[in-house]
C-alpha cells in the first residue's frame, strides 16, 4: 500500500501541487521573500553539493508553508529527473494511511532501484507538515548521514523548532516562517494590482541595524534621518490605508486572496480553529472538554492587557490552574501568542501578570470581530499594534542575546529589551505624542534611552542623561 502510494505521489503530484501554487482563476501565487533565499540554496546544492542539505521550515499554520513548498517543487522539478524530486504531507501518511516516513523512504528506495547510499543522480525530498510522525528526526537524520546526493526540505508547526534534538541542531538549517512582513504584504498586493511597490535596496536593513545594532540612539537618530527622502519616496507609492489593512486582515498570505472583511475573519478564525484541532493535540495531549475550552482562553487574552493564570481560570470555570498553565504553554509553541515576561527577577516574573500577544494581529482582530467588529478599530488598534511589534521583535532577537520584557508598574512601557547595546524602554501606540509612559519606565528602572513608535514624525528628544526616539510607525514596519 506505501508503495503505491508514492508510486502515486510521483504521478499526480505536478496536478496536486498547482493547485497550491495558483488561485481560483489559475493566476499563480507571488513568491514571499524566502523563496527566493531557499531556491538559492536548493540551486547552489544542484550546482556544486554545497550545504545545507537539510532544510527545516517550522511556522505558524496559515504562513504559507505548503505553498512555499510547491512552489520549490515546480522550480526544482525543471532542473532534475521527474521522479526525482517527491512531496509528501506526513498528515496523509500518518492520518489516512496509518503509515510513518520511515515507510515512505523505504518505499521511494524501491521505487528508485537504488539504495540512497547508492545515488549517483541528485534527489529532493519535500516533507509537508513533519510534526505528525513522532519519528520524523530519527528519519531524516538517518537518511541525511547516509546520503549527500539527497536535499531534505521538511515543514512543521512552530512547535517542532522546540523539540528539535541535538543531533538535527548539527545537521539541519533552520529557516522560520513568519507571518509577512508588511512591505511583503504591499509588494504582494500591488503585483497583483500590476504595480510592484518595493522599498530601495538595503532600507529595511539599515533601518533594523539602526535600531538593534547601534549604541546610541543620538546615532540611530542620524542614520534615519538620512534615509528620510527614501521612505518618504516608498510611502507615496503605497495605498492609504495600507497599514490599518495589513494589522487587521493581512498577516496570513491566504487573506490576500479576499476583499470582504466578514470572509477575511471567516478564514482567520478557521486557522485558528484547525490549530487548536489539528496541531494542538500533536504537541500535547488534552481532553475534550479542555480543548473546547482553549477558544474561551484565547478570546480572554484578545480582550485583555496583562492576564494571570488565575484570573484565565476564574473565567473559565471548572479550568484547574494547572491545566491552564499547560494550554498557555501550548498556545505559546503554537506560536499562536507570544508571552512577553514582567521587567525584574525571577520572583516578579512569577508574582506577576505576563502579557500575551498574538503572533498575527489580524488573529486578534478575528476573533474579537465575533464579538463586535467595530470595536477592532475603536478600542482595539493599539493592541493590534502592540502585537505586530512584538512579533518584528521576536522575529529580530530572539536568540540574539537579547531578553524582551514589559514594565508591569501602572503606566509602564510596553517593552523593555536588554541587550549588548544596553537597556531601551518602548512604548507603541496610535496618535500618541505624549512619551509618559516611556519616561516612567526610564527614571524608575534606571534606563537611559527609550523610543516612541508612533505615527508621528522622527525626532530626538534629550533631558539631562535621558534620551528618547521618536519613531514613525513608517519606518519600524520597514525592517
Amino acid at each position: 500500500m506505501i508503495r503505491q502510494y508514492v508510486e502515486n505521489q510521483l504521478l499526480e503530484q505536478r496536478s496536486l501541487l498547482r493547485g497550491a501554487t495558483r488561485d481560483a482563476s489559475g493566476k499563480p501565487y507571488f513568491n514571499r521573500y524566502m523563496f527566493y533565499r531557499l531556491q538559492k540554496h536548493l540551486r547552489n546544492f544542484l550546482q556544486r553539493k554545497t550545504e545545507p542539505r537539510w532544510i527545516l521550515i517550522p511556522g505558524l499554520r496559515g504562513v504559507g508553508k505548503t505553498t512555499l513548498l510547491a512552489q520549490l517543487f515546480f522550480d526544482v522539478n525543471a532542473r532534475i529527473k521527474e521522479d526525482h524530486v517527491l512531496y509528501v504531507s506526513l498528515d496523509d501518511v500518518v492520518n489516512k494511511l496509518g503509515a510513518d516516513l520511515y515507510a515512505i523512504l523505504e518505499a521511494y528506495e524501491e521505487i528508485l532501484s537504488v539504495s540512497f547510499t547508492d545515488l549517483k543522480e541528485d534527489v529532493v525530498l519535500l516533507v509537508d507538515e513533519v510534526h505528525y510522525d513522532p519519528k520524523w528526526q530519527n528519519a531524516l537524520k538517518t537518511l541525511y548521514d547516509r546520503s549527500k546526493r539527497v536535499l531534505i526540505v521538511a515543514t512543521g508547526s512552530s512547535a517542532i523548532e522546540i523539540a528539535i534534538n541535538t543531533d538535527v541542531a548539527r545537521r539541519a538549517y533552520v529557516e522560520k516562517l513568519y507571518p509577512l512582513k508588511f512591505t511583503e504584504y504591499v509588494m504582494l498586493a500591488s503585483r497583483r494590482d500590476g504595480n510592484e511597490c518595493l522599498p530601495s535596496k538595503g532600507l529595511g536593513d539599515l533601518i533594523k541595524q539602526a535600531l538593534f545594532t547601534t549604541s546610541s540612539l543620538r546615532q540611530t537618530h542620524e542614520l534615519l534621518k538620512n534615509k528620510e527622502t527614501a521612505v518618504r519616496a516608498y510611502w507615496q507609492r503605497v495605498e492609504k490605508y495600507s497599514l490599518i489593512k495589513y494589522l487587521k486582515y493581512y498577516l496570513l498570505p491566504s487573506a490576500l486572496l479576499l476583499d470582504e472583511e466578514a470572509q477575511i475573519y471567516h478564514m482567520s478564525n478557521s486557522v485558528i480553529d484547525r490549530i487548536i484541532e489539528r496541531d494542538i493535540p500533536q504537541i500535547k495531549k488534552f481532553d475534550g472538554d479542555t480543548l473546547r475550552q482553549i477558544p474561551k482562553v484565547l478570546f480572554a487574552i484578545a480582550s485583555s492587557d496583562e492576564i494571570s493564570y488565575e484570573t484565565i481560570s476564574s473565567l473559565m470555570q471548572g479550568m484547574n490552574v494547572n491545566t491552564v498553565v499547560s494550554v498557555m504553554d501550548v498556545l505559546q509553541k503554537a506560536e499562536l501568542v507570544l508571552r512577553i515576561y514582567p521587567y525584574g527577577s525571577v520572583y516578579s516574573k512569577v508574582r506577576k501578570s505576563s502579557k500575551y500577544l498574538f503572533l498575527a494581529s489580524s488573529m486578534r482582530a478575528a476573533l474579537l470581530s465575533l464579538l463586535d467588529a467595530r470595536s477592532v478599530d475603536t478600542r482595539y488598534r493599539g493592541k493590534l499594534l502592540e502585537d505586530l511589534v512584538g512579533m518584528y521583535m521576536h522575529r529580530e532577537l530572539m536568540g540574539r542575546n537579547v531578553t524582551i520584557s514589559y514594565d508591569p508598574s501602572a503606566g509602564g512601557a510596553d517593552f523593555i529589551t536588554d541587550s549588548p547595546i544596553g537597556k531601551r524602554a518602548w512604548e507603541v501606540g496610535w496618535g500618541k505624542n505624549d512619551a509618559a509612559q516611556v519616561y516612567a519606565t526610564m527614571r524608575e528602572r534606571g534606563i537611559k534611552e527609550g523610543i516612541l513608535i508612533t505615527d508621528a514624525p522622527l525626532g530626538l528628544r534629550t533631558d539631562d542623561d535621558a534620551v528618547l526616539l521618536t519613531l514613525p510607525l513608517h519606518y519600524f514596519v520597514l525592517i
